[in-house]
């Protein structure tokens, strides 16, 4: 009976550490899926440190990118105006008178188109002040070509307002003194002589060609 009694408890403990064995088991089983569980969603701070970090949501960054930088054109020098034949014109003569042998010469180019006689101021030398009889002397230009046919003028020599003193045409030119210009003439006697006021005299059929040929802006040279 003894034997069977040892047989017995030897049987009972074996069990027992059957038992014990299959808890631990169990126990080891149930805290490596809690220890994974707890690495993966970042609850342990052991484990793989990519698994255990907070996931970032991703933020989509637009690029702002500085509006094109726009080039200025090249500075362009003026845009030239459209030469009309009347710039063409005014550009193309030249005006001389000489003083000295009462002449006027119209120059196109270099080329000399034409001479023709006139009279000047009644006294010598440059202009100096308004009423000194003087025709200037200089570089000057047309600045307006006016009707002058029905132009009267009293010359101070008891004779009255004269009917076409100024012919039919009257050159103004811009010399800083007023009432300078080219015209024609009532008195054709007087074409190269010292007899007018300040003016250039022509011939009227002489001052009918010219004011065909010059236009406003034609350079106009006065000499001794």
């Amino acid at each position: 009976m003894k034997y069977e009694f040892g047989d017995e408890r030897a049987s009972r403990k074996k069990r027992n550490i059957i038992a014990a064995a299959i808890i631990v088991l169990v126990l080891a089983v149930v805290a490596g899926l809690g220890y994974s569980y707890g690495v993966e969603n970042g609850l342990l701070p052991f484990g793989d440190k990519k698994a255990a970090e907070p996931k970032i949501e991703e933020k989509v960054v637009t690029q702002v990118t500085e509006p094109e930088t726009v080039k200025p054109e090249e500075v362009k020098s003026e845009t030239a105006k459209p030469v009309t034949e009347e710039v063409k014109q005014a550009e193309a003569y030249t005006i001389i008178i000489d003083k000295s042998d009462f002449s006027l010469t119209l120059k196109k180019g270099d080329t000399v188109e034409k001479v023709y006689d006139v009279a000047i101021g009644k006294n010598q030398g440059q202009k100096q002040k308004i009423g000194d009889l003087t025709t200037p002397t200089g570089e000057f230009e047309v600045d307006e070509i006016l009707d002058a046919s029905y132009w009267k003028h009293d010359f101070n020599d008891g004779k009255g307002e004269i009917e076409g003193a100024y012919g039919p045409w009257f050159i103004s030119l811009k010399t800083g003194w007023d009432g300078i210009g080219i015209h024609g003439t009532h008195d054709p006697a007087s074409i190269k002589t010292m007899v007018s006021e300040g003016c250039i005299r022509m011939n009227n059929s002489d001052v009918e060609e010219l004011k065909n040929r010059v236009q406003v802006g034609a350079k106009v040279i006065i000499q001794e």
